[in-house]
């Protein structure tokens, strides 16, 4: 299975506007990952659907090597640019270019809701070491009405858009199908908060890279992004609240679960 058509040409089109507007995640959470995966200076570390390698960069000086596995073209080669010492390649969550056992933590930055779960549960086991982990991380806006008095205009401006633009993927309806394969202990969840500060570029950035927006047709696209920076040419910077939420767990050691047929 390939990646999902609507990610690869929306991601396709705004690797730069990823790289300049997408946020990091919140260092308790990468904290976490480390604590209760036990990573250390020599461990061995898979960023999955790694986009532009935000998720890439934080594990990088923390670890022995990352490698980053990302199925667009320009994604990748945003990596190559901005972190030579990582290897990248061209792969999907679905089908892995790694060997068995290869690493020891399998990290998803605000993906995996795009993946065929039963399919990508399986390899990503199958690339880990019997005592591996699996980190998956969100970051959702927490910013409300009462505390950004302009938010209720964004929404109203991109609404119709996306209305327009189609179901895309949301929520946590993987978790089950993850379960089911018994390939994991239970996924433990937490969350912390963060936050982001951008210019009037930057956010715009954002916006863009949001993949259904990105897929609109041209004309859509370019109304739905003047009608932003109008909105926000007069504003100061803009700080965006974030909760990221974290979802870790190790792979089942017992035999009964090998992934190997």
């Amino acid at each position: 299975m390939g990646v999902d058509s609507r990610a690869a040409s929306g991601f396709r089109a705004v690797a730069e506007d990823y790289e300049t507007g997408r946020p990091s995640y919140a260092d308790a959470s990468i904290d976490r990952i480390f604590t209760d995966l036990e990573l250390s200076i020599s461990s061995r570390v898979l960023d999955l659907a790694a986009g532009t390698g935000q998720l890439s960069r934080l594990f990088h000086s923390r670890v022995g090597s990352v490698v980053a596995v990302e199925p667009v073209h320009g994604m990748r080669e945003r990596i190559k640019t901005t972190m030579p010492g990582i290897t990248v390649l061209d792969g999907t969550a679905e089908s892995i270019p790694l060997p068995d056992s290869d690493v020891d933590v399998v990290v998803v930055g605000e993906a995996f809701h795009w993946f065929e779960t039963a399919t990508a549960t399986s390899e990503i086991a199958r690339v880990l070491k019997p005592s591996g982990g699996l980190g998956l991380l969100w970051n959702t806006p927490i910013w409300t009405v009462d505390t950004t008095s302009w938010l209720q205009d964004l929404r109203r401006i991109l609404s119709h858009h996306k209305e327009s633009a189609g179901d895309y993927p949301a929520g946590v309806t993987w978790q089950k199908t993850l379960e089911s394969t018994r390939l994991f202990e239970t996924l433990q969840h937490t969350n912390a908060t963060h936050e982001q500060s951008l210019g009037h570029d930057a956010f715009l950035a954002q916006v863009a890279s949001w993949s259904w927006v990105a897929n609109l047709p041209e004309a859509a696209r370019r109304t739905a992004l003047n009608d932003v920076a109008e909105l926000v040419r007069p504003l100061g910077r803009i700080v965006i609240p974030y909760r990221t939420d974290l979802y870790v767990g190790r792979r089942q050691s017992s035999p009964m679960h090998d992934v190997r047929p």
